[in-house]
């Protein structure tokens, strides 16, 4: 039998998720969790993320004799991995040939030109040669079905469906859009979507503001509901720890501001 399963994991602790012998990564320690199941099976994933970036919705697939729910596996995983769902899928499954993919990017708003930057997004959507956002230039064309950019409370959160992606393509175009928050000009953004002519290299935006949020299929997982809870406490445990610390933090900066002089 054939399992598929999605994991979400947090990753400010891996070097990325595929397998780095002496490193740690997201694999590795799925593999580690098979071994001590005793389930001879090398996990095939949909994709690789970088180092510090997570997933809430990413796919892997095992072979297995024995039916395996999620919490079976949680329970020879560390606390920052936890798979939630599963679909016993054909033979011939390959996770790497989703529908599409969907990632998210989250900016601090720093006071960023905030319709401009609506306006660049909207120009996403579509067939685009994405060489000017892909490392080494070793781009190509890829069609993003969607993409929307949101204000929500402090933050700009970014989506982006796309049938796949290119190397930093994500990180690239959250570096561009700041940039067009800051000043640069929407027909700029819409010349790096032409790089036969225009050719600019822009850095990846910090792999700490993206997620991979889903890939799809033809097809529904099943929630296993005791991992799924798992899950959710172990996400408003981090709410709680990092939201406490902004927050810390933000009451801290607000002192260090210059107060204005009382007339007398």
């Amino acid at each position: 039998m054939k399992y598929a399963f999605k994991i979400a994991y947090f990753g400010e602790n891996f070097f990325g998720s595929q397998f780095q012998p002496g490193l740690r990564t997201v694999e590795g320690e799925v593999r580690k969790a098979l071994q001590d199941l005793g389930i001879d099976s090398k996990p095939r994933f949909a994709g690789r993320t970088d180092t510090g970036v997570s997933a809430l919705g990413q796919v892997f697939a095992i072979e297995s004799d024995r039916k395996l729910l999620p919490r079976i596996l949680n329970s020879s995983l560390p606390s920052d991995i936890t798979v939630w769902a599963f679909k016993e899928v054909d033979e011939n499954f390959n996770p790497r040939k989703a529908k599409s993919r969907v990632y998210v990017y989250v900016f601090l708003d720093e006071g960023y030109e905030f319709e401009k930057m609506r306006e660049a997004v909207e120009l996403l959507r579509g067939v685009h040669d994405f060489s000017n956002f892909t490392r080494g230039w070793r781009g190509g064309r890829r069609e993003v079905f969607n993409a929307t950019l949101n204000r929500e409370g402090d933050f700009l959160v970014f989506e982006i469906e796309a049938n796949a992606f290119t190397y930093n393509m994500v990180r690239c175009i959250a570096t561009a859009l700041s940039f067009v928050g800051i000043g640069k000009s929407v027909e700029w953004f819409e010349k790096m979507l032409k790089p036969e002519e225009h050719r600019e290299r822009v850095p990846p935006a910090p792999p700490h503001g993206l997620m991979l949020r889903e890939v799809k299929y033809d097809f529904e997982f099943e929630v296993d509901e005791v991992a799924k809870r798992l899950l959710e406490l172990r996400l408003k445990k981090r709410l709680k720890h990092h939201g406490t610390v902004y927050k810390l933090i933000s009451l801290e900066l607000n002192s260090l501001k210059p107060r204005k002089k009382e007339h007398e």
